[in-house]
């Protein structure tokens, strides 16, 4: 990619988190923190492409003339689904964070041409000092939005009970069904990118657990990526809650869980992505 070309990144705005949403702080921002090349859109500021990260601004898609990419995360168009089908073809090309996504999308935009681009991970935000487990597990943690929370967290809240862990829940909203929590030893922490790792850290085990329900199949996998780059095992059923009280088998699972993250989700990657994608696009 020439060195002069520069790339505007147009983020989705969230209400919480401080205005911006988990996927814009990991692909937007990481994105422009690392790269000369690539930085959040300005006015005024002549581009030669733009990235809409899950930014649907219909105006601006239609009147930029230039290469433009429409970043997808989430399965956006269960929600509306004739108004984001539009937006896609108002694309070049279509980025998305998981096998999955980028599976339907391909399937239903078949001429569309469409690229797997992972959650990817801005290393120098991480802590340097390398984790190390002692003792049985005390503390487990749970973050993301909490109206997913209801879904995912409370099946597993049996078990956190029944082992007696702590748990940590950090998120954008407080969990307001107090009754699950009965028995149960628990923090809930407002969600802030720049304390959220450090919060992580203090853990012992991070809870990611699947739903194959709705959207959520469609997820990426970026918490389990953030766990594993803390050095943290990560939880997906209430059996490897149970495998990861012992800290020699929490150390184990890290051997190479963090040697598979640092060769597979820096941020630097997913520069050479999108610049791959623009080549293409440019070349074509």
């Amino acid at each position: 990619m020439p060195s002069s070309r520069k790339i505007g990144i147009l983020p989705f705005k969230a209400n919480d988190n401080d205005g911006m949403s988990g996927s814009a702080f990991l692909r937007a921002h990481g994105l422009a923190n690392n790269s000369n090349d690539y930085e959040i859109w300005k006015h005024a500021v002549k581009y030669d492409g733009l990235i809409f990260q899950k930014n649907y601004w219909k105006e601006m898609m239609e009147l930029y003339q230039g290469p433009k990419i429409l970043d997808l995360c989430d399965a956006d168009w269960i929600k509306s689904s004739a108004d984001f089908f539009k937006f896609c073809n108002l694309a070049d090309a279509i980025s998305c964070s998981s096998p999955e996504l980028m599976k339907f999308i391909s399937d239903v935009l078949p001429a569309k041409p469409v690229y797997y681009v992972p959650d990817r991970l801005d290393f120098s935000l991480f802590p340097k000092s390398e984790k190390i487990h002692s003792n049985r597990a005390k503390t487990i943690v749970w973050f993301g939005y909490i109206k997913n929370a209801y879904i995912t967290l409370k099946p597993m809240l049996p078990v956190i009970k029944a082992l007696k862990l702590r748990l940590k829940i950090i998120s954008d909203k407080d969990y307001e069904r107090k009754e699950d929590l009965t028995g149960i030893t628990y923090k809930v922490i407002k969600y802030n990118q720049l304390s959220a790792y450090e919060e992580i850290s203090e853990s012992d085990i991070v809870l990611n657990p699947k739903s194959p329900k709705g959207a959520f199949k469609y997820k990426s996998n970026n918490k389990t990526i953030v766990g594993w780059k803390l050095g943290i095992p990560v939880a997906e059923t209430n059996a490897d809650i149970e495998r990861f009280l012992d800290a020699d088998a929490r150390n184990e699972e890290m051997i190479e869980k963090k040697i598979f993250v640092n060769s597979k989700y820096n941020i630097t990657q997913s520069v050479i992505d999108y610049d791959n994608i623009f080549d293409a696009l440019l070349n074509k």
